[in-house]
């Protein structure tokens, strides 16, 4: 998997789960972009995937972490189902230039065992279902809690 040509960033400092915290979205330039430490970023891959029949896992490559920077926070694993580009959740160790295109992940695939009964694009309520080339920002606001 590789760096899509956007990043986003939120434009509050201070996230309410609670609210539709909105982002700003910014292309890496041909010369790169620095990331900074305590910085969110949000990122999406250069690919699009589609899974019906498998659970997708994506996991950084190892160039990528001795780099400092980690690709994802807590969603690694994909919905059977899931279609779209991937967002991305990315945060560094020391600030460290990016770029587009760059190898950032891998994914793994694992098959189902059993039938699955509503693949994550047939769901009403999936609130990630068909992500472009885009980061997209959090919608923990559209459940109920």
């Amino acid at each position: 998997m590789h760096l899509g040509k956007w990043l986003a960033t939120y434009n509050e400092h201070i996230l309410d789960a609670k609210k539709h915290n909105q982002i700003n979205h910014f292309e890496i330039q041909e010369e790169g972009f620095v990331l900074y430490p305590h910085i969110f970023y949000l990122g999406v891959t250069q690919e699009y995937t589609e899974t019906h029949a498998h659970v997708p896992f994506l996991e950084g490559k190892s160039s990528t972490g001795r780099l400092g920077i980690d690709i994802h926070a807590t969603a690694g694993k994909g919905d059977v189902g899931f279609c779209g580009n991937w967002t991305l959740e990315i945060s560094v160790k020391q600030p460290v230039k990016v770029y587009h295109g760059m190898p950032v992940g891998q994914l793994i695939y694992f098959p189902v065992d059993g039938e699955v009964e509503v693949r994550y694009d047939q769901k009403k309520d999936a609130k990630y279902s068909g992500q472009l080339d885009k980061p997209v920002e959090s919608m923990m606001w559209k459940n109920r809690f």
